[in-house]
């Protein structure tokens, strides 16, 4: 029986379209060219009408809406460039400034030609913040309806969108829950992060006789790898660097000039691209064990610190890492081999179909390393504790790279106006007449390689934004600076500043969490080079810059007591105008920065009590 449709409008449908056929024609479609794996009502899709001007969109999913921040009335009808620039004005046929032009064109020319295309390319949501979103445009064949006589006709494009940076923290949460099903009866060709499910759906056993699968890169990398001239003229190291029946799998290098179309058996098990990002990467991957010797380090090392893999491998991390460093560095690498409870089943639970197995931890490591002229540099190493599957031997996959902590002095701080006074409120209607200390501002780091205010991105915030701004720290962290600050005009100052070390100060206007502006002052400030890394040229260009330093305070605090005959800083500092802020990280401090941060954790709570007996 038809459900009653008066005037023949839909009943279920409160939007009038039927999603469902155009949905099924994805699933049907013939010569998929892009495999999009499982797809439910989560997923953040759109659909286009390719027949009307602009092809504006004329469905959005829900998750959509909460990807971009926009509401649907302020979607439907629109192109979807307008998610290419934050504001959303992006005019046809111009110059994308904001993101990658080449993406842009590339779908264009794809879609144009009615072809499916996946490429990923930065957008931005209502709020002016930057995400990365990984797009996937299937033309569907069919017509409006799929009737006779349409088969061949192109009505609408459903593009699919996700954001690369929260999508794998979304599955890992229902990995962890036990809510993540894998469908095992979908055995069928896989791409991109569909291989990362096929290799989940394996058994250990079969793990290790897998080959790892070819890379995805464009046609022109692949092109250049299949050159066997292109591929000589980058020497590859052809010494085996790994003793150990550990890397036997896949870490050995002991082929050079091998063209693509050869393939891991030529390589020794590695593709010609691991190669050559294993020797030219700014970053050195390496492997140590529990106690701190180095079982593989990639040739890259060359450039950070100068050696020789040959020269590192066998020994121990703590023969190139400074003597105040090593204590608490071997404490670090002793613990990383505890592991966590199991993804799912809970502590003392059992997996799915075999034992529960411990999810390994992360190991982030900070520590002064040695370079080979002998100047020590800060290096910082991300990685985690692996476990060969069958032998549960453990060793640590490290990926590192030099670092350059900053170094600002008082005077400086002072040249900007110096620091704002917190102010006494009471702490709430509750408060029996108790009164809490106000930031007026707060400090953190921000990136300053982007060239326009859309690329600059907060990569560490004070715990004083929440009584500036009401946002706490974790949630400003990793976003766009577009996204809070609401003028423009600082693009501007970061391309000065890069010229010169002089502080700069902008007058703004920064989005509150509740919705409204804070009229505030914005310092930037430029980190100076250390003086004994300044000495060497080398290793100067193997460290990453320090990132901008700046400072937010309200428009209207007053700043603390200054005294000074050229510059005003703050009375109740003891420092120099020429100190360093950063004494503590400084490379020639004779004691390790976990302990310096514990004698400030000390000294400041001695403060603390001091001002609470003299109140």
């Amino acid at each position: 029986l038809a459900a009653p449709s008066p005037l023949g409008l839909p009943v279920y449908s409160a939007s009038g379209f039927d999603l469902l056929s155009i949905l099924a024609r994805v699933a049907t479609r013939p010569h998929p060219r892009v495999v999009l794996g499982p797809v439910d009502l989560t997923c953040s899709f759109v659909v286009v009408d390719v027949r009307r001007h602009d092809q504006p969109i004329v469905y959005c999913s829900p998750s959509f809406c909460r990807l971009t921040g926009y509401e649907e009335n302020e979607i439907l009808g629109r192109n979807c460039r307008f998610l290419q620039a934050p504001g959303g004005l992006v005019h046809k046929g111009d110059v994308r400034t904001l993101t990658s032009h080449e993406a842009v064109v590339h779908l264009k020319k794809s879609l144009t030609a009615d072809k499916e295309c996946q490429t990923s390319i930065v957008n931005y949501r209502k709020d002016g913040t930057a995400f990365i979103n990984l797009v996937t445009v299937i033309p569907i064949l069919g017509g409006v309806g799929g009737g006779v006589g349409e088969e061949a006709e192109v009505v609408y494009h459903v593009g699919f969108q996700v954001d690369l940076t929260e999508q794998p923290n979304a599955i890992l949460e229902k990995l962890r829950d036990g809510s993540y099903l894998v469908d095992y009866s979908n055995q069928g060709v896989v791409s991109g992060f569909g291989a990362m499910a096929g290799m989940m759906q394996h058994g250990g056993r079969e793990r290790k006789t897998n080959a790892i699968p070819q890379p995805k890169m464009a046609k022109e990398l692949r092109k250049m790898l299949a050159n066997s001239r292109f591929l000589r003229s980058i020497p590859i190291t052809t010494s085996t660097t790994v003793p150990t029946p550990l890397s036997s799998a896949s870490t050995s290098t002991t082929a050079s000039g091998a063209s693509a179309e050869e393939g891991p058996s030529a390589n020794g098990g590695n593709q010609p691209l691991h190669l050559l990002l294993l020797e030219a990467s700014p970053d050195f991957v390496h492997v140590v064990s529990l106690k701190g010797s180095f079982l593989y380090v990639a040739p890259s090392v060359r450039r950070v610190l100068g050696y020789e893999p040959e020269e590192m491998v066998g020994k121990s991390i703590a023969d190139f890492t400074h003597p105040e460093d090593v204590v608490p560095l071997m404490r670090e690498l002793k613990e990383s081999s505890a592991t966590g409870m199991s993804a799912t089943g809970g502590e003392g639970g059992q997996a799915v179909g075999g034992p529960m197995q411990a999810a390994p931890r992360t190991v982030d490591l900070l520590f002064r390393a040695r370079t080979r002229e002998g100047a020590y540099v800060w290096v910082e190493c991300c990685g985690r504790l692996h476990v060969e599957p069958g032998k549960g031997r453990k060793a640590i996959v490290l990926s590192g790279r030099a670092k350059e902590m900053p170094r600002m002095s008082w005077e400086a701080v002072g040249m900007a106006g110096g620091l704002a006074r917190s102010v006494k409120m009471p702490s709430g209607e509750e408060s029996q007449g108790e009164v809490a200390e106000v930031e007026r501002e707060f400090w953190g780091t921000m990136s300053g390689e982007g060239k326009g205010r859309g690329m600059l991105t907060f990569l560490s915030v004070g715990a004083g934004v929440r009584d500036v701004l009401g946002w706490t720290a974790q949630e400003l962290v990793g976003r766009g600076v577009a996204g809070i600050v609401l003028d423009a005009g600082l693009e501007e100052e970061v391309a000065r500043i890069s010229r010169s070390n002089d502080p700069r100060k902008v007058h703004c206007r920064m989005r509150r969490k509740d919705g409204s502006a804070a009229e505030v002052v914005l310092v930037l400030y430029r980190p100076i080079h250390d003086p004994l890394v300044r000495q060497s040229t080398k290793v100067m260009e193997s460290i990453s810059p320090a990132p901008l330093i700046y400072q937010v305070k309200l428009a209207d605090a007053s700043s603390m007591p200054t005294t000074s005959h050229h510059t005003t800083i703050p009375a109740q500092l003891t420092n120099s105008p020429t100190a360093n802020i950063f004494e503590e990280l400084e490379i020639s401090r004779g004691s390790s920065w976990q302990y310096e941060l514990e004698k400030l954790k000390f000294t400041n709570q001695r403060l603390m009590d001091e001002i609470a007996a003299l109140e």
